[in-house]
């Protein structure tokens, strides 16, 4: 039953969190963290409703247990959002980012299967997956939210140091081209002329937005888990060859290569890793 709240923490942080919200709680940590709270708290009620809706049997004993193990939740997902707030003022390298975003969202997923341990029976609590085919359902939503949201938080602040500059750069925003013409010429004393003519162009144009690139990265995870759950490894290199199809040119510059193939590894180790938990759910 866990899973249904720890589906709704995932669709709170990544999904109902936007950007604004996000810099607000820097700016306004407590405000904004009232705000998340309170969505986190009515997405837990809504998977309680959910819960109590599939297993009927549910007595006033048990929503009791629910509500109890909502109130737990919510306040110790509001410990740990402002405890991380202020280690973000503290660690602001790219690394220490990295590895806070993966601690907080250890940290909630432990305290969800911390209070459900205690709250509940323990033999209950021991069928971590689930058996019935609502739990698998839940389970499955969750590596996909991971998958996309969760995923492009994390590669992007892994990637904020490698990300190459933005300004007209040659061989990314602008691509030089030099052709040499050798015109020979014979006039009737028969003296030879030769004409050399060098030709340059030069083309400028912008990036993708960067949702763009976002987006991408979303559908190729998602992609990815679906080929894994399916059992169909060889979609990788389908993937592998249209993605790099489309920035080919940019290749030629050195830091964007990089820039680039980090975050596909990144990108596709997070996918394959998550579509191999998929697939063990069903």
């Amino acid at each position: 039953m866990w899973i249904y709240f720890y589906l709704a923490h995932l669709l709170g942080d990544f999904i109902v969190h936007s950007d604004r919200l996000v810099q607000e709680r820097h700016d306004q940590p407590l405000a904004d963290l009232g705000k998340h709270l309170a969505v986190h708290t009515i997405l837990m009620a809504v998977a309680s409703i959910v819960a109590l809706e599939i297993f009927p049997s549910f007595s006033l004993s048990g929503l009791l247990m629910l509500a109890q193990a909502i109130v737990l939740i919510s306040i110790c997902h509001f410990i740990i959002d402002y405890g991380k707030i202020k280690l973000d003022m503290v660690f602001n390298k790219t690394i220490s980012q990295a590895l806070l975003f993966i601690m907080d969202q250890m940290l909630h997923l432990l305290v969800i299967l911390f209070t459900f341990y205690c709250i509940f029976e323990p033999p209950a609590f021991l069928d971590i997956i689930g058996k019935t085919f609502a739990e698998k359902a839940a389970a499955t939503a969750c590596i996909f939210v991971l998958a996309t949201y969760g995923a492009g938080h994390f590669l992007e602040i892994l990637l904020r140091e490698f990300a190459p500059n933005y300004k007209l750069q040659e061989g990314i925003y602008r691509l030089s081209d030099e052709k040499i013409e050798v015109k020979t010429k014979h006039e009737n004393s028969g003296k030879k002329e030769v004409e050399i003519t060098t030709i340059k162009t030069e083309q400028f144009f912008h990036d993708s937005p960067a949702k763009i690139g976002q987006l991408i990265g979303m559908l190729e995870r998602t992609l990815i888990v679906i080929f894994m759950m399916m059992d169909m490894p060889q979609g990788l290199a389908f993937l592998a060859a249209l993605k790099t199809l489309t920035r080919f040119k940019q290749f030629e510059h050195k830091q964007f290569a990089e820039y680039y193939l980090i975050g596909t590894l990144s990108s596709a180790i997070i996918g394959i890793l998550l579509g191999i938990i998929a697939a063990k759910i069903w």
